[in-house]
């Protein structure tokens, strides 16, 4: 679970989104937040320039003024980039998330991940939260509902893990989402014999992962079991809820270990989703045993 979330902060109006997200997962989590802004670094001058010295200081400023108006801590860090910043924090803090705003010219309301997003997304040592742009316009923030991804592989199992503890905090509805992919038509040979048993047969699986996955909630959190069929990317962004909603999913199967590496389905997600998202990293080996009873396949 989230015990310690930094919130990537740079005075922007994503920046606010990230800060309205960043506290609400913390509210509902417990855990402390940390607000941090990067102030870009060049050795060859930087802290010569007096200018660039009250600069420095005014941005620190800044930073302390938005961690103080969420009950958060502030770090104001020199690097040689935004996203190299965060992640050097985040192994340092030992953060369990990162949250950062989505892209400036993003459509309202849906997330698109910027540069600095997309650096962490590509190998951050910890979960990973994209928040839409205007997430912060509507003032106070409820989470209602919590959709996951789940495919039954040990990425997706550890985010369950997340996803249970994260709507145990908020109530919010924990909505479990599988989805069977429908195998390619073949026009060889046999044209498009046994499609139709390879598409049940896939169903099937996908029905019993979800059913398992759906065993292991506690009894005290509402959750509900949703099997679709279609590409995953877009039909995970049509069941997930735009308004109050959460999306998460596992990174990919492979890569290095503690690491979020985006697959095909996270890399379309993180471009189109209808609401907040978190990206989970791939676990360690003891991690994944937690999920072993879930094991096979890949989200991300």
């Amino acid at each position: 679970m989230y015990r310690k979330i930094i919130v990537g902060y740079d005075g922007s109006n994503q920046a606010e989104d990230a800060l309205a997200l960043g506290k609400l997962i913390a509210e509902h989590s417990k855990a402390q937040l940390v607000v941090a802004g990067v102030f870009q670094f060049d050795p060859l001058w930087g802290g010569v320039d007096p200018a660039f010295q009250e600069a420095e200081a005014e941005y620190a400023r800044q930073v302390e003024r938005a961690a103080e108006s969420v009950g958060g801590e502030a770090e104001a860090i020199p690097s040689s980039s935004a996203g190299r910043g965060l992640h050097e924090l985040a192994e340092e803090l030992e953060a369990d998330l990162i949250v950062v705003g989505s892209a400036h010219h993003g459509r309202v309301g849906q997330i698109l991940a910027g540069s600095v997003g997309m650096s962490l997304l590509h190998g951050s040592p910890c979960s990973v939260a994209i928040a839409p742009r205007g997430y912060s316009d509507h003032g106070e923030r409820r989470l209602a509902e919590i959709t996951l991804g789940f495919d039954g592989s040990q990425e997706a199992g550890v985010a369950l893990l997340d996803a249970i503890e994260l709507a145990c905090g908020s109530g919010a509805l924990l909505k479990i989402v599988a989805v069977a992919e429908p195998p390619a038509i073949s026009y060889g040979k046999g044209g498009g014999q046994g499609w139709h048993e390879l598409q049940e047969a896939i169903n099937e699986i996908m029905r019993e992962r979800l059913s398992e996955a759906v065993e292991s909630v506690p009894e005290d959190v509402r959750v509900e079991a949703v099997l679709v069929s279609g590409e995953p990317a877009t039909a995970l962004a049509e069941v997930a809820t735009a308004d109050e909603g959460l999306l998460m999913i596992g990174s990919r199967a492979y890569g290095p270990l503690r690491r979020v590496l985006l697959g095909s389905v996270s890399t379309a997600l993180v471009r189109s989703a209808p609401c907040p998202m978190i990206v989970h990293p791939r676990p360690t080996k003891a991690a994944a045993r937690k999920g072993e009873p879930i094991s096979a396949g890949n989200t991300g």
